[in-house]
């Protein structure tokens, strides 16, 4: 037998090999669509109308209740920018003669850095609370060290 007449059977084989497979697997696909076709038509050859009516209300009832969940979504979305989304707090001692550690420093911010820094001094005698607002991780006040380590790791919450 020549060699290119043995080429063109053992291509014609194969060829002949995975038109048979995808015949086989076309044959199955449509084996599972006639049985589920089947099943419908079944269904609505017994009458069952109402089973078909309320699975039409109850498909209809879905579509609203996703209608309704995505204008939540949208008012979650659009607020999400302005939720406090970075902290970060330094407890120290402001005052050498008082140890614990009992004051500290509290930056909360937004996704762009706008919010608050809480600071609460404590003393021997009084707790002082102070409060400064926060754009654009900036504030129109002076910072201490310690409030631009809360800042600071706000900061790296939001990059996290």
């Amino acid at each position: 037998m020549e060699p290119i007449l043995l080429i063109w059977s053992v291509a014609t084989f194969i060829l002949l090999l995975v038109a048979i497979f995808w015949s086989y697997t076309l044959e199955k696909k449509l084996k599972a669509m006639e049985d589920r076709y089947r099943r419908i038509l079944k269904l609505a050859e017994e009458g069952d109308e109402a089973t078909i009516v309320r699975l039409l209300e109850q498909l209809e009832r879905q579509g609203e209740a996703i209608t309704a969940l995505d204008g939540r979504l949208a008012a979650v979305e659009k607020a999400m920018p302005h939720i406090i989304q970075g902290y970060g707090i330094v407890r120290y001692s402001a005052f050498a003669d008082m140890g614990g550690d009992q004051s500290f420093s509290l930056a909360l911010v937004d996704e762009g850095g706008s919010g608050l820094l809480i600071t609460a001094l404590h003393g021997r005698d009084e707790t002082r609370i102070y409060a400064k607002p926060l754009v654009q991780w900036r504030s129109t006040y002076s910072l201490s060290a310690e409030e631009q380590e809360a800042l600071g790791k706000a900061r790296a919450v939001m990059a996290a």
